[in-house]
């Protein structure tokens, strides 16, 4: 005859301890508490550090375009007439005083660094040039 024991015996547990549950619930309370003010400050401070885009309305088309070529040597063109690099912020200036909604496209060519672009970019901006283009070129033309 076979023994039973009671200590052996198999039984369900209908226990579920939640504490594992409450920690990852506790955590994501906090988290979401210190991202939403930081999410609403984010938001206020981008729409009121942002100028308004332009309306149609206001913004017009350049009345003369002129083209500025920036070679591989770094050498300038200003609409066919070639210029000292030295030289380009006067005549930069020049063109402004003459004909104040003068739109500029500068070709610059692929191979020049970005760097260049920045510069040549910050040489309009101080002659007053408000109405520019970038495209690059491969080869000179």
């Amino acid at each position: 005859m076979k023994r039973h024991s009671n200590r052996h015996q198999l039984r369900l547990i209908t226990e579920i301890s939640i504490t594992p549950l409450m920690d990852l619930v506790l955590v994501l309370l906090f988290v979401f508490l210190l991202a939403a003010p930081l999410l609403k400050a984010d938001k206020a401070t981008l729409t009121a550090a942002a100028p308004a885009p332009p309306t149609p309305s206001k913004v017009s088309a350049p009345t003369e375009t002129m083209t500025l070529l920036v070679n591989n040597d770094q050498s300038v063109t200003l609409n066919g007439a070639m210029l000292a690099r030295a030289d380009l912020p006067v005549s930069l200036k020049q063109l402004v005083q003459r004909n104040p909604g003068i739109g500029i496209e500068v070709r610059m060519h692929r191979d020049l660094p970005v760097q260049q672009l920045v510069e040549t970019m910050q040489l309009l901006e101080a002659a007053g040039i408000q109405k520019t283009a970038v495209t690059t070129h491969a080869d000179d033309p």
